[in-house]
């Protein structure tokens, strides 16, 4: 993952027109995909087979919650901007007696607040500036971290949620599901098989499909495990142990999640102003 990160960066300094233009589209469209593939074969494939009668209806009314808050937070995340620009103008010019807090940002040839950072991507500042994510096609900052969060802990929930009904499926089918290498051993001599019958083409199915779900945690996964560190300490993916703004667990949610804190992961539609408008942080207490 450190890796695939590294490599974005590089192609992204080298060519950030072309990155944007290209890179983008095809992040959205990864994750579109794999949303609908997996949301597929989940409740009209496997679950079919694994819950009955009034379980399947309750499973149903878990991943349609899974799913519109995966999307809500999705797309309230692209919409919402943590641009310096989306300030007042009169904030965004410090105090006289806060003027040697900020920042002198050279592309934008002007002065910026604490912990924001220009982005050669979106061409400007960001409030507390995270990263910018090719999954949301925007700088994740300030105002729209909470939808980030909640969005990389619905991927990873839900692709938990698929596994586990995976396993029970494959129970009681009589397979042993954490016995990888015979996994992939079996979709090997299938896929070199020439010969075959309908069981063996679901076989090969349930085999690729269950490999998929296995992998495709580990994106979401990562970005999770960051995001929970960053929520620990108030800090940013860039200085990820940096604990100066951390003023203690409760207090780092409300500056991330808004006043209502954890209740946000209901909806993304639920209103939950946050404290400052991001121009001044309180550092830690020694």
């Amino acid at each position: 993952m450190c890796y695939v990160n590294t490599f974005c960066q590089y192609c992204a300094k080298r060519c950030p027109n072309t990155f944007v233009k290209i890179i983008h589209p095809l992040s959205t469209i990864f994750v579109m995909a794999a949303i609908v593939f997996f949301f597929s074969v989940q409740m009209f494939y496997i679950a079919p087979q694994v819950y009955k009668d009034m379980a399947y209806k309750l499973y149903w009314i878990l991943a349609i919650f899974i799913m519109q808050n995966i999307l809500g937070n999705w797309l309230t995340c692209y919409r919402t901007s943590s641009s310096v620009q989306t300030l007042p103008k009169d904030c965004q010019k410090p105090v006289p007696e806060e003027e040697h807090l900020w920042r002198y940002c050279e592309p934008c040839k002007k002065l910026m607040p604490p912990r924001s950072w220009h982005c050669g991507l979106c061409k400007c500042c960001i409030l507390r500036r995270d990263h910018h994510c090719i999954f949301t096609a925007t700088c994740i900052g300030h105002n729209n971290q909470r939808y980030f969060f909640w969005f990389a802990f619905y991927l990873t929930f839900g692709l938990i949620v698929s596994f586990a009904t995976f396993c029970i499926h494959l129970a009681r089918n009589g397979c042993n599901m954490f016995m990888m290498p015979d996994l992939f051993s079996n979709l090997l001599l299938e896929l070199l098989c020439k010969n075959h019958d309908s069981t063996s083409n679901s076989s090969l199915f349930q085999t690729i499909t269950y490999s998929l779900n296995i992998f495709a945690f580990l994106i979401p996964g990562f970005m999770l495990t960051y995001q929970v560190q960053i929520l620990c300490l108030n800090s940013s993916y860039y200085q990820i142990f940096d604990d100066v703004y951390d003023l203690g667990f409760l207090k780092n949610c409300e500056l991330i999640m808004g006043q209502r804190g954890f209740w946000t992961f209901l909806s993304p539609l639920l209103k939950s102003p946050l404290p400052h408008d991001g121009t001044q942080w309180q550092m830690k207490q020694e």
